[in-house]
């Protein structure tokens, strides 16, 4: 590829959680135009040539998808994370590493992967100002499309999850050999108490998208019930409401300054965890990270910036902040990476290693995953239930670490098969839908 030029075609599509979004621009508004890497191997050596990229504005072109490169392979890489976890928990590994302080900080960290859905969320508040910001949809066809975009694969996957807390999750919790050495199968238990005693309100809850606001007061657990990972859909449905309304406040200085106070209040007043933290005020400034990226990314595209070594400066400040700070550090290091990647290039070490994080991002492995990663974020928590629960029928005394050994060789291509499944047949008709059916009516600006 070596001296080789491409078109490359941007596009936000972020996943659950946090990124539901699969944003399509006229060719009217940008064509990207940059060189790639090439690399050349000996039996001795590898070099790797950088050829100065250049983003250059095409505004004769039509109807081309948008999309982000770099971000859709952060997406995929999340989306894998967060599986990958749930793997191990359920096998029994969740307390896994001892040793000294640093190693079990990382394994806190990947296992309980709460970083990867945080990520999700600045990743949602970038693409979904992307899409406001250069559609200038009405609120109704901006609805619309979301819901288009996340409802369809949401019910069905909840379905699955319905039938998996009903008839398997209890048999899995009381068979496994490792049921009493491991807090993640209490946890699950308590949920499944939850879910057997008010299963009909919890699936109402649920297929309102609203079980993310609801008290424990009034319903206990229902953010974790069901369906796992769909407290987080919850939250992604609670800032598609209010999505316009941010887009339109963070472009005066009295608006900013109303969102961080309101990002105060929401912080310091309305932690409602139940059992997850799926109220929208709390989490407001992890979106409101994604909603600033956008503008910094749009200002860098609209100048036609070449990618430089002198944006590797606030790429470090900003991986500074979130070693420093101890708010939603790995979220922050992970985004400043991901997002930095796309506009730094030098001789420099650190300049080099976002080049490499880059070229990984930008992998057509993760970039098919990142294609399908709502769906696999979904329906792998069902599959996991469903294949436990055909383990331990089939040997009640199976050990921990040989099951998780048929989760990861089994159970993980089934994941990413059934995930394409639905993208296939359920999630891309369903976004052609919600569009077809999309009426014209008077666009409201940001």
């Amino acid at each position: 590829m070596k001296g080789t030029e491409f078109n490359r075609v941007v596009r936000a599509q972020l996943s659950p959680s946090f990124g539901l979004l699969d944003l399509r621009l006229p060719k009217t508004f940008f064509n990207f135009q940059f060189s790639v890497f090439s690399f050349q191997f000996s039996h001795s050596s590898l070099t790797i040539q950088r050829h100065p990229p250049r983003m250059t504005r095409n505004i004769n072109t039509e109807h081309e998808p948008a999309r982000v490169n770099e971000l859709d392979g952060l997406r995929g890489l999340l989306s894998l994370w967060v599986v990958i976890a749930h793997l191990f928990c359920w096998a029994g590994f969740f307390e896994f590493v001892t040793g000294p302080r640093l190693l079990k900080y990382i394994w806190v960290e990947f296992i309980g992967a709460g970083a990867a859905v945080e990520t999700f969320m600045i990743l949602s508040g970038f693409a979904i100002s992307f899409l406001i910001h250069k559609r200038h949809e009405s609120y109704g066809r901006f609805m619309r499309g979301r819901f288009f975009r996340i409802y369809p694969v949401y019910v069905v996957c909840l379905v699955l999850g319905i039938v998996a807390a009903t008839f398997l999750t209890p048999f899995v919790l009381n068979t496994a050999a490792w049921r009493d050495m491991t807090v993640y199968f209490e946890w699950n238990r308590s949920l499944s108490i939850s879910e057997s005693s008010s299963t009909g309100l919890h699936a109402f809850w649920h297929l309102t998208l609203l079980n993310g606001v609801i008290p424990r007061s009034v319903l206990s657990d229902s953010t974790g019930t069901l369906l796992g990972p769909a407290w987080s859909i919850s939250l992604e449905w609670q800032y598609y409401i209010v999505a316009p309304l941010l887009a339109r406040l963070v472009r005066s200085g009295s608006g900013l300054l109303f969102l961080i106070v309101i990002a105060w209040l929401g912080l310091r007043l309305f932690q409602i965890e139940n059992p997850h933290s799926a109220f929208l005020l709390p989490q407001l400034p992890l979106f409101l990270i994604g909603i600033g990226s956008f503008h910094l990314y749009d200002q860098f595209v609209i100048s036609k910036h070449r990618r430089s070594s002198f944006f590797a400066i606030p790429v470090a400040s900003i991986l500074a902040l979130g070693i420093l700070a101890g708010w939603h550090s790995t979220a922050l290091i992970l985004w400043a990476l991901g997002f930095g990647c796309i506009f730094v290039q030098g001789n420099d070490l650190f300049s080099q290693a976002l080049s490499m994080i880059r070229a990984l991002l930008c992998h057509r492995w993760l970039q098919r995953l990142g294609q399908i990663s709502y769906p696999v974020y979904l329906v792998h928590w069902p599959i996991i239930i469903g294949l436990l629960a055909i383990i331990l029928h089939w040997n009640p005394n199976i050990t921990s670490i040989n099951t998780l050994f048929i989760l990861i060789f089994l159970g993980l291509p089934t994941i990413i098969f059934s995930a394409f499944v639905l993208h296939v047949c359920i999630e891309r008709p369903m976004m052609n839908l919600g569009k077809s059916s999309v009426v014209d009516e008077p666009k409201i600006k940001p």
